[in-house]
This record gives structure tokens, C-alpha cells and sequence, in this order.
């Protein structure tokens, strides 16, 4: 029975309290919105509701998925052209796989492998579907989620677009969806990285080449290559990637990212030896004795970064 503190709903029917986002209490808000406070919700002669114009009323339908779970491996050569062509053959074989995997990095495996070839006009056709029916931030990010670290990226890639490919443009704003929280936390890691190397980088000069290395992560040279390329415009510099074998090397004004396997820095000379010294002799004479803070230097400054910081390096 209604007690003292429930509400007549427009439809007649009373709301009880703590039950105000009911489907019922939905129903009656449409029917506020479509000026017919006070009408009961006609039924059809089974019982069913019918829409608020007299007509039957549409069953909500579930979108069917574009993939069904299938026990196949992935093979691709790790472009994103090759992304791009997994992608083409999960929407258009409707299989989703078990997994993605480097064909050069597989594993012998019980399920069923299929190599995927890159094809470029398979993967220039999904890359324009993905701007066309997610919008561009979606492109971006899945374009910057496959630089990360993320495991299993190209699956959790797959996924997201699958996803889009159903929801539409609001799909990047899905922020606790599982198939997207992946992606954002992923490319919030890799751009909270970038921008900390930014400033972490430490050139050297060799006979007017300037050298650093780093040891990130993710892949975080093509994201490099804008800044220290404006930043150093006149200059010729090159930035090694220990983890990724991998150096972005500026010169003629042209930046490009090239596979290294290693390399060895030459001996400094006396003049470089002279800026080294210059540089950890300004590192402690602006530091405040009084007010040293070695935990909050390692959460400004993460201590995997030290190994290649001039300043730093003693302390490890």
C-alpha cells in the first residue's frame, strides 16, 4: 500500500520511495515529456505495452556482435598496416580470435594459427572506417594505444573497435566500459611518459652530434620527434632506445626512426667532460640541503629513468 511519503505518478499509478529509477518511473517521465500527465498506459489485448501514439510499442533490440569468440591465433608482421588487415579479417570473417601475436614472436600453440598478410587497401579501408564511424578521437587514440606496453594490445585494439563499430562516436567517451578503460589507461601511461622524457632526456655532444639514450616503456620516439626536432632544429642529434632497439636521428632537418640493434657512445672529450662536470655542479648548488625529499624526488622523477641522467647516475 502507498504510504505517507510516495508520489502519484502521471500515469496514475503511485511511486513508492527508493524505487524513483524504475523502468515504471522512466515511462512516466516520457509520458510528462509528451504532455499526457493523468493517462494510463494503454495495453494490447495480450497485455503487451504500446508505444505512447497508440502503436505497439518496439522491443528494445540487443545488437547482435560483429564477432563470435573463435579458437584462432592471429599471425601478423607487427605494422599497423598488418593491425589494420586482423581487423578486416575479424568484422569480415565474424571471427573474434583468441589472440594477436607477432608471427615472428609465435608460439606453438593447440589452436588453429592464421597469418594475416598486410594488406595496404584492406587496412586503408578499415583506417577510414574508423574516423567515419567513431570519429577522430577514436583514431587517434587506437593509433597511439599501439606504441604502448599495453599486453596484448592488438586484441584489446580489436576489441575496441568491434565495439565502435556498434556504438558509434561515443565510443571513446565509454570511460569504464571494459573494452575501452584499457586503451585510455594505456595512452594516459605512455603520454604521462613522454612528457616526463621531454625533460629527462640528457644530450651529449660528440664532435657536434648530440647523443642520448633512454630506456622507456613504450615506444615514445615518434612522439619525441616533434618537440626535440623544434627544439633543436639546427642541430643534429640522434636518441637511442635501449629497450625498443630503436633511434630517432635528426639531421637536414628531417626527423626518421630507425631500427638499432645497440650502439656505443665514443669517449668524451675534455670540453664535454667540462659541460658534465658543469651540469652536476649546478644540479647541487641549486639543491636545498634543508629541504631534501628523496621519496617525492622518486615519484617526480621514477628512479628507471637515473640510469640515464648525468646527475643521477651516482646514486644508483
Amino acid at each position: 500500500m502507498p504510504g505517507a511519503g510516495d508520489v502519484r505518478m502521471p500515469c496514475g499509478r503511485w511511486r513508492y520511495c527508493g524505487r524513483a529509477h524504475c523502468a515504471h518511473a522512466v515511462y512516466c517521465a516520457d509520458l510528462a515529456a509528451h504532455g499526457a500527465a493523468g493517462r494510463a498506459r494503454p495495453q494490447t489485448k495480450e497485455g503487451a505495452p504500446v508505444s505512447l501514439d497508440g502503436g505497439p510499442q518496439e522491443k528494445t533490440v540487443r545488437k547482435k556482435p560483429l564477432a563470435l569468440p573463435a579458437d584462432v591465433v592471429y599471425l601478423y608482421d607487427g605494422s599497423m598496416t598488418g593491425l589494420y588487415a586482423c581487423v578486416h579479417e575479424s568484422v569480415y570473417s565474424r571471427q573474434l580470435p583468441v589472440a594477436i601475436c607477432l608471427e615472428a614472436e609465435a608460439q606453438p600453440t593447440l589452436f588453429e594459427t592464421r597469418l594475416i598478410a598486410a594488406d595496404p587497401e584492406k587496412a586503408e579501408k578499415v583506417e577510414a572506417s574508423i574516423s567515419a564511424k567513431m570519429g577522430r578521437e577514436a583514431h587517434e587514440l587506437v593509433r597511439r594505444v599501439f606504441f604502448t606496453c599495453l599486453a596484448d594490445k592488438e586484441l584489446a585494439i580489436l576489441r575496441f573497435l568491434l565495439l565502435g563499430y556498434r556504438e558509434g562516436p561515443k565510443t571513446p567517451w565509454l570511460f569504464a566500459h571494459p573494452e575501452v578503460k584499457p586503451l585510455l589507461d594505456a595512452d594516459k601511461h605512455m603520454m604521462g611518459e613522454v612528457h616526463l622524457l621531454k625533460g629527462f632526456v640528457r644530450f651529449s655532444d660528440y664532435d657536434g652530434v648530440l647523443a642520448a639514450a633512454i630506456s622507456p616503456k613504450n615506444f615514445v620516439l615518434p612522439f619525441l620527434a616533434p618537440h626535440f626536432a623544434a627544439r633543436y632544429s639546427g642541430e643534429r642529434f640522434l636518441i637511442f632506445d635501449k629497450t625498443h632497439r630503436a633511434a630517432l636521428v635528426y639531421e637536414d632537418g628531417r626527423p626518421r626512426i630507425l631500427p638499432l640493434e645497440g650502439i656505443q657512445f665514443p669517449q668524451a672529450d675534455e670540453a664535454e667532460k667540462g659541460y658534465r662536470a658543469l651540469w652536476k655542479q649546478f644540479y647541487r648548488t641549486i639543491s636545498i640541503e634543508a629541504r631534501e625529499n628523496p621519496r617525492l624526488r622518486m615519484t617526480n622523477m621514477p628512479k628507471r629513468y637515473w640510469e640515464n641522467m648525468l646527475e643521477l647516475q651516482e646514486l644508483l
